[in-house]
C-alpha cells in the first residue's frame, strides 16, 4: 500500500477557501484530510503557517484553530513567523520548512507519495529533485491560486475547486478555519 505524506501551506488554502467558499466556510480537517489520502496508508498531515500578532482581531480564532489542528491525529503544526512591513506583515519561513519536510521526508523513505497543498510554483523544483528520488507528488490547490510550472511538473494536478466543499464542512464550532495573515 503505498504510503502518504501530506504538506498544507495554511495560508494557501485559507485564501483558496475564502474566494472559493467565503470567508464563513468551517473546514473539517479529518475529512479533509481522509479525501487527499484516497484509501492509502497516511503517515502524518503537514499544516504549515504562521501565527497572528496578538493586537491582531483575528489571532485569538487563529490560535484556537491552531490549537484544535493540534490535536488532530497524525497532524503536525509547523509554525513560521510574521515579520512586520510598511504595509502590514508578511509570512516568513513557512515555504522553507514545507521544502526541508518534504526533502526530508523522502531522503528517509517516510512516504511514498506526497501531496503538496499549495499554488506556489516556488515549490517545482523541490517536486523535481524528490520525483528524481523515485518519488510521486500530487499538487492541488484551487485553480486561481494554482502555478502552472507546479502543477506541470507534480505528477498528478487535481484542483480543490472540484471537491465535495459541502461534505467537507465542519459541523461545529470546534473545527475553525484558519484565519492566516494576507501574503
Amino acid at each position: 500500500m503505498e504510503r502518504v505524506a501530506i504538506f498544507i501551506d495554511g495560508s494557501n488554502l485559507y485564501k483558496g477557501l475564502v474566494q472559493h467558499l467565503g470567508s464563513d466556510y468551517r473546514l473539517n480537517f479529518v475529512e479533509f484530510i481522509t479525501l487527499l489520502t484516497a484509501g492509502r496508508k497516511l503517515l502524518r498531515a503537514y499544516y504549515y503557517n504562521a501565527p497572528l500578532p496578538p493586537e491582531d482581531p483575528a489571532a485569538k480564532a487563529h490560535q484556537s484553530f491552531l490549537n484544535y489542528l493540534k490535536r488532530v491525529p497524525y497532524v503536525m503544526v509547523r509554525l513560521g513567523r510574521l515579520e512586520r512591513r510598511a504595509d502590514g506583515f508578511v509570512e516568513k519561513g513557512v515555504d522553507i520548512q514545507i521544502a526541508i519536510d518534504l526533502l526530508r521526508l523522502a531522503y528517509a523513505d517516510a512516504y511514498d507519495v506526497a501531496v503538496l497543498v499549495s499554488g506556489d510554483g516556488d515549490f517545482a523544483e523541490v517536486v523535481r529533485v524528490i520525483q528524481d528520488m523515485g518519488k510521486q507528488v500530487e499538487n492541488t490547490t484551487f485553480h486561481a491560486l494554482s502555478s502552472h510550472r507546479l502543477a506541470q511538473q507534480a505528477d498528478r494536478f487535481y484542483p480543490l475547486d472540484d471537491f465535495p466543499w459541502d461534505r467537507l464542512r465542519a459541523q461545529t464550532q470546534a473545527s475553525p478555519s484558519p484565519e492566516p495573515p494576507e501574503e
